[in-house]
């Protein structure tokens, strides 16, 4: 195209001599602007290619990423799901004629099922971090999936905020316990080397599932674990695939 304009040039130049300087400078301008154009274009280009790029690495490592969250995320429901369990067969245990023959060894291990471990949901969001703060979200064009990669924190503070109330109950059974219980029992019961002896050796477990107190703090324990599970686990399981899901799909757009 630039060969053409200056043909047309010298063509004008050559038959009237009186618009030579007129249009030589209006092609010399003609030609910057073209080459101007071009260079804009070239580099709009570049800068669409490299964002392509970035965007298809973040996608990349957003999708191992939430990967290992997502069975992070099972293994959570997984315990919760366990402690449940236990927290029902504990409660079961304050049946009228079952409370008063069940043995100190049946007790330790349904207080071991139950409250052994804490449930704490802890993703890996290292790399959505950095895209976010980095400014890197724009980058990526599926706006649902945008949407939900940045709301994904609020997700994070309702769960927090679940498990603090779940945990909140399981110290104050366990406080119940440290008053009114035996651990040294408990632990023994559960294989422990506790054998030497006490003068307090002779107090048992029974406290755990005869006291209506303690009967009412398995309930709640019971009932907040299992909406953690029902209003925010398995919910942002949902939320997880879905975002599994949309980076799949703009993968399979390269």
């Amino acid at each position: 195209m630039i060969k053409f304009f200056r043909k047309i040039r010298q063509k004008l130049l050559s038959e009237n001599k009186f618009s030579k300087y007129l249009i030589y400078a209006i092609g010399e301008i003609v030609l910057v602007v073209i080459g101007i154009l071009i260079a804009l274009s070239i580099n709009n280009w570049n800068i669409k290619n490299q964002e392509r790029k970035t965007d298809r690495i973040n996608l990349i490592a957003l999708q191992r990423e939430f990967i290992q969250n997502k069975k992070i995320l099972d293994d959570v429901i997984a315990l919760n799901s366990s402690n449940i369990d236990g927290a029902t067969k504990m409660i079961e245990s304050f049946k009228s004629g079952v409370s008063d023959t069940i043995s100190e060894k049946t007790i330790a291990y349904m207080a071991y099922q139950t409250f052994g471990n804490e449930i704490n949901f802890a993703p890996n969001t290292g790399v959505l971090t950095e895209i976010i703060s980095s400014g890197d979200l724009k980058l990526i064009q599926n706006q649902e999936l945008k949407h939900k990669l940045a709301a994904f924190g609020s997700w994070m503070e309702k769960i927090k905020q679940q498990e603090k109330e779940v945990q909140s109950n399981r110290n104050i059974i366990n406080e119940y316990i440290i008053e009114h219980g035996n651990f040294k029992s408990l632990f023994n019961s559960l294989g422990r080397d506790l054998n030497w002896e006490t003068p307090l050796d002779s107090v048992t477990n029974k406290a755990i599932v005869n006291s209506i107190g303690q009967l009412n703090r398995l309930i709640l324990f019971q009932q907040r674990s299992y909406a953690a599970t029902r209003d925010y686990y398995l919910p942002l399981k949902e939320e997880i695939e879905k975002i599994l899901e949309l980076i799949d799909s703009e993968l399979e757009k390269e």
